[in-house]
């Protein structure tokens, strides 16, 4: 078999993969050279495409045992094409956009979910341009448990439609405190100032961010919050420690994400638990 007639079956069925950009053709041409090499017959075309952010291969054979061998390799190239970014191929991460799975690395995913900024002017900065400032909000909403907030501006264009932000985005809660109180419903004004008054320091991530039983940066709960702790780690710094693990490996990369994000003051002298080694174990048990 030549290569140049295996280089040119490539070719051929890139254009039948349905995905959404380029950075997954490398994978897939590996993959076809993999399909070849496993006893595919180059004269019958490969069709895939990109569902819930991961290259899926439609290909069959009456041979069992070919199809069992053209499986493995398929759902090899799924799970690779879940570590690596659709558009430019570098190391990526299953992301979530307006409710649609896609995997991308952290700068693309930033160009497609920019991340909302405030100026030293008071501009609210948002795919680079100032979409608000804050002195020309004339009413201010939250919903959701504080969750969402809706901004209300002088504007010359008549419109009822607020400027909406969500807590789960970087600098929600830098937003959410730099509104002056006074906008907001006197009955919400209570429970806002309540929330930045009475953070706490949360051990785990080292920010000053725990209000209540949850922090609002890393969204574990404090030791103790919960009758399992002590049954499922023993002790506290156990669960300290397996907490920033997690945050370490991040999977779903919330922490690479959340970098960007100004809301909250770090503790000093905040200590990290885990050493490269109790990493390294931990790996283990969950991959």
């Amino acid at each position: 078999m030549e290569q140049e007639d295996i280089n040119s079956f490539i070719e051929h069925n890139l254009k039948n993969f349905s995905v959404n950009s380029t950075g997954w053709n490398d994978l897939i041409g590996k993959m076809l050279s993999e399909l070849i090499a496993a006893g595919w017959n180059m004269k019958h075309d490969v069709f895939g495409k990109e569902k819930f952010g991961g290259l899926r291969c439609s290909i069959y054979s009456e041979d069992e045992e070919l199809n069992a061998r053209l499986r493995t390799i398929t759902h090899k190239y799924a799970r690779l094409s879940g570590k690596t970014c659709e558009i430019c191929g570098n190391e990526g991460k299953l992301r979530i956009i307006n409710s649609w799975e896609t995997t991308l690395c952290i700068n693309h995913f930033i160009d497609q979910k920019p991340i909302m900024e405030i100026d030293e002017q008071q501009n609210v900065i948002y795919e680079k341009k100032s979409i608000l400032n804050m002195k020309d909000i004339v009413k201010a909403e939250v919903e959701f448990d504080l969750k969402q907030l809706n901004l209300y501006i002088q504007n010359p264009i008549a419109t009822d439609e607020p400027f909406s932000f969500a807590g789960q985005d970087p600098n929600y809660y830098l937003l959410l405190n730099a509104v002056p109180l006074h906008l907001f419903p006197e009955g919400m004004q209570g429970r806002i100032s309540d929330l930045f008054q009475n953070l706490k320091d949360c051990e785990i991530c080292g920010h000053k961010a725990l209000y209540h039983q949850s922090c609002l940066r890393c969204h574990n709960e404090p030791w103790g919050s919960s009758k399992y702790h002590e049954d499922d780690y023993g002790e506290k710094l156990e669960y300290i420690k397996e907490c920033q693990m997690d945050m370490f490996i991040d999977e779903d990369g919330y922490e690479e994400y959340f970098k960007y994000d100004h809301s909250f003051e770090k503790i000093p002298g905040h200590q990290i638990l885990f050493t490269p080694a109790d990493l390294e174990e931990y790996k283990k048990l969950l991959f």
